[in-house]
């Protein structure tokens, strides 16, 4: 399996939430990847409030967090999913690897969930300070996403971000942010084709077939 390391592409952002020009990018290649999803059964990892739900198709969607005070539907860590293998059309994990001891353990778990054909929409940061939730342990590139989810017979690695956008996301932060932070909707539509300083990452990984009923 040949990993395909697609370039950042605009797509409208899903909510406005929050106005950081890494947000409004994250949101942006979300939703591209999104749209390419079938309704199906859904399972939301980290999800908290759950903030694309009206956004990603689904005949239901469940949630899966380690808070029970988020009330969710699975309340386990997802390096040890607590459900049988193959229940989900599709698996959402944004913005949690990097709070994983273990990522891989935990891409793994999402394989053994996913039915054959299933698809895992996850993202990451690349360049970001330090935000613990409550740890924050990694920051991934092209490649270690392409190792991890190497199980996965389709993967497509897709940046967001650029040099410009990581140096104003760095700046954006304590007494500059009232300063620069009307400017992010601005700053936030200066797109590189390519880029080699990208903000983070989301991916698009597709399991195999129904033959595909074991990792390699």
């Amino acid at each position: 399996m040949e990993a395909i390391l697609t370039p950042y592409a605009t797509v409208k952002p899903a909510h406005r939430r929050s106005r950081s020009v890494t947000r409004i990018g994250l949101e942006r290649a979300l939703l591209r990847q999104f749209a390419r999803l079938e309704p199906g059964v859904v399972l939301d990892v980290g999800s908290k409030a759950s903030p694309y739900k009206d956004r990603i198709p689904h005949t239901r969607y469940l949630r899966l967090d380690l808070d029970p005070r988020t009330a969710p539907d699975l309340c386990c860590d997802v390096q040890a999913i607590d459900c049988a293998d193959a229940q989900f059309d599709a698996l959402i994990a944004t913005e949690v690897l990097e709070h994983i001891l273990e990522p891989q353990r935990a891409v793994d778990e999402m394989w053994r969930v996913l039915r054959p054909g299933g698809v895992c929409i996850a993202s990451t940061r690349f360049l970001y300070p330090y935000h613990p939730d409550p740890r924050d342990y990694y920051r991934f590139t092209w490649d270690s996403l392409a190792h991890l989810f190497r199980r996965f017979t389709q993967v497509e690695v897709i940046p967001h971000g650029n040099r410009l956008q990581a140096v104003w996301s760095l700046l954006d932060h304590g007494i500059a942010r009232g300063i620069l932070r009307p400017f992010n909707p601005l700053i936030a539509r200066v797109n590189f084709e390519r880029t080699r300083v990208p903000l983070g990452f989301v991916v698009f990984a597709k399991r195999g077939s129904q033959d595909d009923t074991e990792p390699a």
